[in-house]
């Protein structure tokens, strides 16, 4: 979705950032940092919180950015962690209504592609402190989008699993229809290591269930905080993706997944986002559409060594 009028954006959820002087952020009364940040990073800390939200609901977000001083900005955050700042208070939230239950998607043979969109606040605008900040440091793993068409993709990439497998495939889809991912990624797991031993690793049947075990993998991280982890599996993903010759646009957003679960790894644990650095930026290449992420890992890496 691109920002090009926030009167587009809805009204809710807002989310309210408040930093107190001691430099705690927290989002809606959660703390998000601890004591001892100065007052811009505990912003972006904030805002990164809010980036993962607003990764989840597969859109922009408004925020309430509240200051040690009282000061109160209204800005937007969209998935691709861009920060809008904007001239006008949030518009007031409409009355709650029922909401019916969104049908979960169906579990994809391959977890769906597709880039969010960069906006920039208009230079006009007064901006936040963090504005922009965020963007140049922090992107969130994007939410599937389960309604891609895949008339595009070769058909051995397409194909559902051998009939074999559709039993151990429906628990997956199960687990996952009814929440339960921790299950769903255990199940996947089993299902993977069977095709492999069946059809060995490289196997687009292989690959595809590897794809989306990492898929719901990235969906949980929030929880579990496991950004070491996750970034692993997302490179080995789009390594094995690579060397499978599976299609192209989805390992590209394996790739901007590996490279936002490395850039919250390296804001966590500096060390260990040195020890993966080199291979998240061997997938990303010199590709143009990278050069920022790439520019990011390097400014992340100087950060860490000199803290």
């Amino acid at each position: 979705m691109t920002i090009t009028d926030p009167d587009t954006i809805p009204a809710t959820p807002i989310y309210t950032i408040t930093v107190s002087s001691n430099g705690v952020a927290a989002v809606n009364g959660e703390e998000v940092t601890e004591p001892g940040l100065d007052a811009n990073e505990a912003r972006v800390r904030a805002l990164a919180e809010v980036r993962i939200k607003a990764a989840f609901h597969g859109r922009p977000v408004r925020v309430l950015a509240k200051e040690a001083d009282g000061a109160a900005w209204p800005l937007i955050v969209d998935v691709n962690g861009d920060v809008v700042t904007l001239d006008r208070p949030h518009p007031t939230p409409p009355a709650p209504a029922a909401v019916p239950a969104q049908a979960p998607p169906a579990a994809p043979s391959s977890p769906a592609a597709g880039e969010p969109v960069v906006t920039r606040a208009p230079e006009e605008a007064p901006q936040h402190p963090a504005a922009g900040t965020l963007a140049r440091a922090v992107q969130q793993p994007a939410a599937p989008d389960a309604g891609r068409a895949t008339a595009a993709v070769p058909p051995e990439w397409a194909a559902p699993l051998p009939p074999q497998y559709a039993t151990a495939w429906a628990e997956v889809v199960e687990h996952e229809r009814a929440g339960r991912l921790v299950e769903a990624i255990v199940a996947a797991a089993q299902v993977e290591a069977a095709l492999a031993g069946a059809f060995g690793p490289l196997a687009p049947p292989t690959v595809n269930v590897m794809t989306v075990r990492a898929t719901f993998t990235v969906r949980r991280v929030e929880e579990t905080e496991e950004w070491a982890e996750t970034t692993e599996l997302l490179v080995q993903t789009a390594q094995r993706r690579r060397e499978a010759g599976a299609p192209e646009d989805e390992t590209q957003r394996v790739i901007s997944n590996a490279h936002a679960a490395w850039v919250r790894l390296a804001l966590e644990d500096a060390e260990g986002a040195r020890e993966t650095a080199e291979s998240v930026l061997a997938l990303l290449g010199d590709r143009p559409e990278h050069k920022r992420r790439v520019e990011a890992v390097f400014r992340l890496l100087e950060w860490g060594a000199a803290k």
